[in-house]
């Protein structure tokens, strides 16, 4: 197991978190209990992909819990504002960094 996440666009790449194998009977695994889901099937787990399973959880729930607030009420209600700012125009693009600070009249 790799010690490192990778997030993009909100969405945690498990692939930075298991090595290629054991990903790929976590995702197996996925499709399995999915179908069984929907055919009312007993699912058995072997011990493998139970480990790799495990670890996997393991490392989406403390993942999970590092990124909290994003999912809290107050911060999605700023993410939408952000989004519709966004849509309608309403944001100043600056061509450097400099020109940003001294728009925000902050100290150089």
């Amino acid at each position: 197991m790799r010690n490192e996440t990778v997030s993009y666009e909100g969405k945690v790449d498990m692939s930075a978190v298991l090595e290629r194998p054991a990903l790929d009977k976590v995702q197996a695994f996925a499709r399995q209990a999915r179908l069984a889901s929907t055919t009312q099937e007993t699912l058995e787990i072997a011990p493998d992909v139970a480990g790799a399973l495990a670890d996997y959880l393991q490392q989406a729930l403390a993942t999970a819990q590092d990124q909290a607030w994003f999912w809290t009420k107050e911060w999605q209600a700023g993410e939408r504002e952000a989004e519709a700012d966004l849509a309608a125009g309403r944001y100043q693009a600056f061509d450097t960094m400099e020109d940003l600070i001294d728009d925000l009249g902050w100290p150089r």
